[in-house]
């Protein structure tokens, strides 16, 4: 679920709004939405569950008529970590087929592509880590601005899994091919700063500022005419037809890599990395016979 609050300047929660996977927000009398990933203890991961209450809050945005722009952030100190680890661990159960896993893949993109559905232009502000998947923001945002501090991390080559949600085609259409295969099949960490010097994003921030920064995008963006501000996005911005080929592929290659040891020993030296002080996740019979 969502929950909605006006704002003028700052967010504004309420205990509801606080268990939320998906705050949603309003500045400046509705013109600017700040949707916000919520679940910072963990460092925001991208689940099912919070990729269906995203998907909501963009329906939500679509009948929002006095709505100009809007602002993707990660409550707390990080972005996102990238895949949730109770995602992952259910995608390497050895009882769970090719079919299932692929089917469950398509659906997960297509939950956090809804992005590209937003009316109106769309700022990513990164802080914090972004990792994994996470950096598709990057990629299907309109704007991206990070903090020069980011930490941005591209690991499914590390973890033995291959690249979804049409990135290896998004990130060398932004960065080339030669820094594509550095950030990708590498796997090399680097800042916003660096992020920015390479394109992944439009420009980085001075540390801290980063939520400033997009505020005053989007506040630009609104004071200029709708009628040539919402086409003018839609010419730029990747299509899911154009990306859908991918998608499909990506769903398949991905199906494969779960279904590796290679994969399961890999995730299992990696997850404790992100979620030191978690809890073991365990399957329960419901996700074993998962098939989406």
């Amino acid at each position: 679920m969502t929950t909605v609050h006006e704002y003028s300047d700052k967010t504004v929660t309420s205990e509801s709004a606080a268990d939320a996977k998906i705050q949603l927000a309003f500045a400046d009398d509705g013109a600017i939405a700040i949707i916000a990933l919520n679940e910072p203890k963990l460092g925001n991961p991208m689940s099912p569950e919070m990729g269906d209450a995203f998907s909501a809050t963009v329906k939500q945005l679509k009948e929002h008529d006095k709505l100009r722009a809007a602002i993707v952030r990660g409550a707390g100190k990080n972005f996102s970590v990238g895949g949730h680890r109770d995602m992952l661990s259910r995608l390497a159960d050895p009882s769970m087929t090719s079919e299932a896993r692929h089917n469950f893949m398509l659906s997960f993109y297509d939950r956090w592509l809804t992005l590209l559905e937003v009316p109106v232009p769309v700022i990513a502000a990164i802080e914090g880590d972004c990792i994994g998947v996470a950096p598709i923001f990057a990629c299907a945002s309109d704007i991206s601005v990070a903090d020069e501090t980011a930490n941005f991390q591209i690991t499914f080559a590390a973890i033995g899994l291959y690249p979804g949600m049409a990135m290896s085609y998004l990130v060398p259409k932004l960065v080339g091919a030669q820094r594509a295969t550095l950030l990708m099949v590498a796997g090399a960490p680097f800042s916003g700063r660096e992020a920015a010097e390479c394109g992944l994003v439009a420009k980085s921030a001075p540390r801290g500022t980063v939520h400033e920064e997009a505020l005053k995008i989007a506040r630009q963006i609104a004071a200029n005419a709708a009628e040539v501000v919402r086409p003018l996005t839609l010419a730029f911005r990747a299509k899911r037809s154009e990306l859908q080929p991918t998608l499909e592929s990506d769903a398949t290659r991905q199906a494969e890599s779960y279904a590796t040891q290679e994969f399961r020993d890999r995730i299992a030296k990696y997850l404790p990395k992100w979620y030191d002080n978690q809890p073991q996740f365990q399957m329960t019979k419901r996700e074993k016979d998962l098939s989406i």
